[in-house]
């Protein structure tokens, strides 16, 4: 791991990163969020390098990968709900001198029928930054990401109180709003009529986020602030409930809150959670917040925000199943690696 990522250094953390900022940074997000289960580091090597398992920790690598081990539920029917084992992958890389050789092409193709074949995954995601046509050859289908951007503006003030009860995200109740989240995911998704899949929103996922967005901060610890709920006025089983929430990650690399997850129930909620992640924005100086795939009937663009259909961090999805087309609920931020 340490060799795939001395190579991709160059590519993904410098010059704001150290190199060994960098080691550390991917060693954390691997061993202590990631555990080595969930986590795996693919290389493509010369079928003499593999023939020769003496020398394997001194053979070329022609080009790498990363997967992450994730939870997802897919219904194939109404009503048949399904929790399974699925794959993100990340971090395909071919060195500059081994590019145009065909080593990428070999890699992803493998890599899918290992997945498929061996894993027995229903389905593998990936992001690409370099269009739909590459990783469309070996069956990751790319969807459309909207990015919806709240500008933060200098003079942001904070917006008068209302009657609303606004709670905050922190480590002490975020796994609880996890949860409740995860309950509501479930019972939502039973109740659609057509081939469905969602990437389940859960620890680690957030965790690391947090974890990767500490190395590019001055800050002597990572803000306390995850996120902001807004309550109901009734309760079952005395447990509120809420009209919707956000969790946000800080991006100090880029200087902007982005949203990982959403819920929202009207237009007005979605307005007060815009307005408290601008709030947390601006604590820090940042610009942007930045939103991703929400439902659009949430938001009053006629207000604020600016939709850009993006060509980069393209969600592209393999679908391992069947032929059919396959609905990808909940595209949000937190799948992304």
């Amino acid at each position: 791991m340490v060799r795939t990522n001395r190579n991709s250094y160059i590519e993904w953390g410098y010059p704001q990163l150290t190199i060994d900022q960098y080691l550390k940074r991917e060693s954390v997000l691997s061993n202590d969020v990631y555990n080595s289960e969930n986590f795996k580091v693919w290389i493509l090597i010369s079928t003499k390098d593999a023939d020769d398992a003496s020398n394997i920790n001194e053979s070329t690598i022609l080009s790498a990968c990363e997967t992450f081990k994730r939870k997802a539920l897919i219904t194939l029917s109404p009503g048949q709900v399904q929790e399974v084992t699925c794959y993100s992958i990340a971090s395909v890389f071919t060195p500059p001198q081994y590019r145009r050789k065909g080593y990428a092409s070999t890699m992803m193709k493998l890599l899918s029928d290992k997945l498929r074949f061996e894993f027995k995954a229903p389905f593998s995601f990936l992001y690409s930054d370099i269009g739909t046509d590459f990783y469309g050859r070996f069956g990751w289908k790319a969807y459309t990401l909207k990015e919806v951007r709240f500008k933060v503006d200098d003079n942001f003030t904070t917006p008068p109180e209302n009657s609303e009860t606004v709670i905050t995200i922190d480590l002490s109740n975020l796994e609880s709003v996890i949860q409740q989240d995860y309950e509501l995911i479930k019972k939502e998704f039973s109740k659609l009529n057509k081939k469905s899949l969602v990437v389940l929103p859960i620890n680690p996922t957030y965790n690391w986020f947090m974890e990767r967005s500490k190395h590019f901060s001055n800050l002597n610890e990572y803000p306390k602030i995850l996120g902001a709920k807004i309550l109901k006025d009734q309760d079952i089983n005395n447990q509120k409930l809420s009209k919707g929430f956000v969790i946000w990650h800080h991006d100090f690399q880029y200087n902007k809150l982005e949203i990982l997850r959403f819920r929202s129930d009207s237009p007005q909620t979605t307005q007060l959670l815009i307005q408290k992640a601008k709030q947390e924005a601006s604590r820090f100086k940042f610009k942007q917040v930045i939103l991703w795939n929400p439902d659009l009937r949430l938001l009053d663009l006629s207000k604020e925000g600016e939709i850009v259909e993006m060509t980069t961090k393209l969600p592209s999805l393999a679908w391992y199943v069947n032929d059919d087309n396959v609905d990808w609920i909940l595209n949000e931020k937190y799948a992304w690696c």
